[in-house]
């Protein structure tokens, strides 16, 4: 008897086409990843895809898939440009300066990855150039727990040419159960705003014009800037937990725990909204939603 035709067909995939080449690429690297977190990864992509704010991402970390000794899972982007099949940036996996598998969790009251402080980060090897433009550009990190700040750190970003042009999300000492952000895209025109140590979650640096930037926590905007800036960028490497300097190394370095970063283009308010929306039901499917 001869076999069915609908056999014989390939079935189709539950899951988002990027999820599952992330997945892959996991794989490929000798790491792995669960069916639940492929299904949370699969549900994320839908809803950036539904928010139409898909190229708004050059890169993105959801920092998940099961720990191993070398955090191959949790050092793979989800996305690496504005389309998974357009151009890519950076590393194809970040590169890992000291973390261990013991500093990682992927769900739970601990999910996320810890860092230390004085010696743990990643290069994402994306360049400050290849933002889609010097004045279209967001850099964010969802960062979990009571912040500890005791001095400047840099949670992402790169400060270059000297001192002048800064792209970075950073914390700094306040007051007792407070802490600053002292954020930049651009030159030195920074935001500049007092948060209490609990005020965790996703922080969203956005600028969508010479006078416009804006930093959100979750989907509400917390400082603004519009002071007229000319930004200057170069072939100079992002990178997380700490802020690479004009030296390119590492400095204050990031002691907190963090579930994601993203890097691109520049969003409206209402493009962070939908952002925060979808990663926080993701962040949630993984029970470690702030």
């Amino acid at each position: 008897m001869a076999m069915s035709p609908r056999l014989l067909r390939p079935v189709a995939s539950a899951f988002h086409p990027e999820a599952q080449v992330w997945r892959n690429a996991v794989v490929g690297g000798g790491g792995s990843v669960s069916i639940a977190t492929l299904k949370a990864v699969s549900d994320f992509c839908k809803a950036i895809d539904q928010a139409g704010i898909r190229s708004k991402f050059r890169r993105l970390n959801l920092f998940c898939g099961t720990s191993d000794a070398s955090l191959v899972a949790v050092r793979t982007p989800l996305y690496r440009g504005e389309s998974r099949t357009g151009t890519q940036y950076g590393n194809a996996i970040d590169t890992n300066l000291n973390f261990a598998q013991g500093d990682y969790a992927e769900t739970g009251a601990s999910g996320g990855l810890l860092g230390n402080g004085t010696s743990k980060y990643l290069n994402t090897g994306f360049n400050v150039d290849q933002f889609p433009g010097a004045a279209n550009c967001h850099l964010s990190a969802y960062v979990r727990g009571t912040q500890s700040v005791s001095g400047p750190m840099g949670v992402i970003g790169a400060i270059f040419n000297g001192v002048s042009d800064r792209y970075r999300i950073g914390f700094n000492t306040s007051t007792a159960g407070n802490f600053n952000t002292n954020s930049e895209l651009g030159k030195d025109n920074q935001i500049t705003s007092q948060r209490a140590n609990t005020d965790d979650g996703l922080y969203t640096l956005s600028r969508t014009s010479t006078t416009s930037l804006t930093h959100y926590n979750d989907s509400t905007s917390f400082g603004t800037n519009t002071a007229n800036t000319a930004e200057t960028t170069g072939a100079f490497p992002i990178f997380v937990f700490a802020r690479n300097t004009a030296s390119n190394a590492p400095a204050e370095y990031y002691n907190g725990r963090m579930a994601a970063y993203s890097i691109g283009a520049g969003m409206s308010g209402a493009e962070v909204t939908s952002y925060y929306t979808a990663l926080q039901a993701f962040q949630t499917a993984l029970s470690r939603n702030v």
